[in-house]
């Protein structure tokens, strides 16, 4: 009886060397322990996330256990550096939802907006507001670089209007009590004249931050009038976008704060950063402008709940939900009520009603930056804390 001899062609060969791979790293993905933090991306990492049939069937578990998997897949800043590498040999201007742009700018995508989770944002904001319907509420909703700086992406890209969104959201928020504060336009008028968006991070500059925050100064009533003067801190920032698209022609950046002016009644304020047990006069972080992520050296990190008391006159109290972008405009808020209370939602995963009520709160200020605000879920689930 002949013996029969199987020769595998070149096909089979890599589909038997491609399943080798897809196993082997499945099987990594296990043994190697998840990853908390992105130093490269300054982020949290997604976790693996809880199963119930609520988010299963409304199709948040599937969209969370997705994240989970890109975030903690093996390897994955190497490999990210690898692909970028080969795109950039055939001249490809986009990486992980990041566009090479005019002038060293690295600009971050803009999505379609998900008009399901806009009316699930609307609801939960009312929610909270009918609860607390002794206090004044407002939505600071930053817009991104690829909104005021259209200028500077390649002709060839075409990004979701996020005007649209913005300006949907605003009017939904108008009919439930809560006041818009829209810093567009006074962006737009200064984008000439002052950089507003950092070259290789997602963050919108200092100066950004503070035309945003005279805007909220009118909308919001407050009475300080501090004069500030601009002071350089670091000269070679490099940020969260060049790490994430692996992208390396994007120009290094100067990071700045403004510090109040001398002969001004300006108030020094107490921050009390409750997650690493500290109490300081100081918000600035400046050892953090020796660390990869410079941007750090406001507040130190996004915290999940901090207070600050400030010996000002006024008797307003204001609670804070914020993501990064509030981060460098906090220091301008601070000379304008007696106590504000710094609020995280995806890192907190407390009762934020009890802050309202434990705090004696009279103002809400939201302040996202619209890519963010749109694309995470955390904020509906700290609001909706009963049901989460």
């Amino acid at each position: 009886m002949k013996k029969t001899t199987y020769h595998l062609n070149r096909t089979q060969i890599l589909s038997i060397l491609f399943l080798i791979i897809i196993f082997g790293f499945s099987i990594l993905s296990f043994l190697i322990p998840d990853k908390q933090k992105s130093v490269e991306e300054n982020r949290i990492l997604a976790q693996a996330p809880s199963f119930s049939n609520q988010t299963y069937f409304e199709g948040r578990f599937q969209k969370k256990l997705e994240q989970y998997f890109n975030d903690q897949f093996p390897f994955r800043n190497s490999l990210i550096k690898w692909k970028t590498a080969s795109d950039l040999t055939l001249e490809i201007i986009e990486s992980n939802g990041v566009i090479k742009s005019k002038d060293g700018y690295l600009i971050e995508r803009i999505n379609p907006a998900n008009k399901k989770e806009l009316a699930h944002d609307i609801k939960s904001l009312e929610k909270f507001k009918n609860e607390n319907s002794n206090c004044n509420f407002y939505f600071l909703l930053a817009p991104n670089a690829g909104n005021i700086m259209k200028d500077k992406l390649p002709k060839s890209v075409h990004m979701a209007d996020q005007n649209k969104y913005m300006d949907d959201f605003f009017n939904e928020v108008k009919k439930i009590g809560i006041v818009p504060i829209d810093s567009r336009e006074a962006l737009r008028k200064n984008a000439n004249n002052e950089q507003l968006y950092y070259r290789t991070d997602h963050h919108w500059t200092t100066g950004a931050a503070y035309l945003a925050y005279k805007q909220a100064h009118k909308t919001m009533g407050l009475d300080s009038n501090i004069k500030y003067k601009k002071l350089s801190v670091h000269r070679n920032f490099r940020g969260t976008l060049a790490s994430k698209s692996g992208f390396t022609n994007g120009r290094n950046d100067e990071l700045q704060i403004y510090w109040p002016k001398k002969g001004q009644n300006y108030h020094d304020s107490i921050y009390n950063f409750v997650d690493v047990k500290k109490t300081t006069n100081t918000f600035y972080s400046f050892d953090n402008l020796k660390k990869k992520d410079a941007y750090t050296i406001f507040g130190g990190w996004n915290h999940p709940f901090y207070t600050i008391s400030t010996p000002t006159k006024s008797p307003r109290k204001l609670l804070l939900v914020k993501d990064s972008y509030a981060n460098c405009m906090i220091p301008f808020l601070t000379q304008d009520f007696r106590e504000i209370v710094v609020v995280d939602p995806r890192y907190y995963f407390g009762d934020v009603n009890k802050i309202m009520a434990d705090e004696g709160i009279t103002d809400v200020l939201f302040l996202y930056n619209a890519i963010t605000f749109e694309s995470d879920e955390s904020l509906n689930l700290m609001l909706d804390y009963e049901n989460s």
